[in-house]
């Protein structure tokens, strides 16, 4: 008779742990392309990443660009610089915000025939192991893209 007892609370343990981990994941949403105004030129990509634990965006990928690069924008001495970052920090409870004039990615390679209102898949991968998949909506170049104008980060 006890076995019966402890089989329904060991299925609520499992479901809180599946659920805490499920929680833990990191997030992106707010995803967008902006195509380039030169053809042959890559395309600005803009993404915001949350994580309630702290993690690292180690890349992002796409099976419609040949390569993503992740850049992050800084000035120094009253120039904007910008410069290809290998990794990223996402800080517990945080964000990772990828916007018009800080840090971005950059799509190399875009497949032809992309066009304002597609969607571009990306696949974010994690120091924690975590991939996250997100649908970016394509913007035409110089635009801006959708859900980024109204920020005050």
């Amino acid at each position: 008779m006890h076995r019966f007892l402890l089989l329904p609370g060991a299925a609520l343990i499992a479901s809180a742990l599946t659920l805490t981990a499920a929680s833990a994941a990191p997030a992106a949403s707010d995803a967008s392309v902006r195509l380039p105004a030169v053809t042959g030129r890559p395309a600005a990509g803009f993404v915001m990443v949350t994580s309630p634990t702290a993690d690292v965006l180690t890349g992002v990928t796409s099976e419609k660009a040949g390569r993503i690069e992740m850049h992050s924008v800084n000035v120094d001495n009253g120039v904007m610089r910008m410069r290809q970052q290998t990794a990223m920090e996402v800080p517990a409870g945080g964000m990772l915000h990828m916007a018009p004039g800080g840090n971005h990615l950059m799509l190399f390679d875009l497949i032809t025939g992309i066009k304002d209102g597609d969607t571009v898949p990306l696949t974010l991968s994690f120091k924690s192991g975590a991939t996250v998949k997100v649908d970016a909506k394509v913007t035409a170049a110089g635009t801006t893209p959708p859900n980024h104008g109204d920020h005050k980060h």
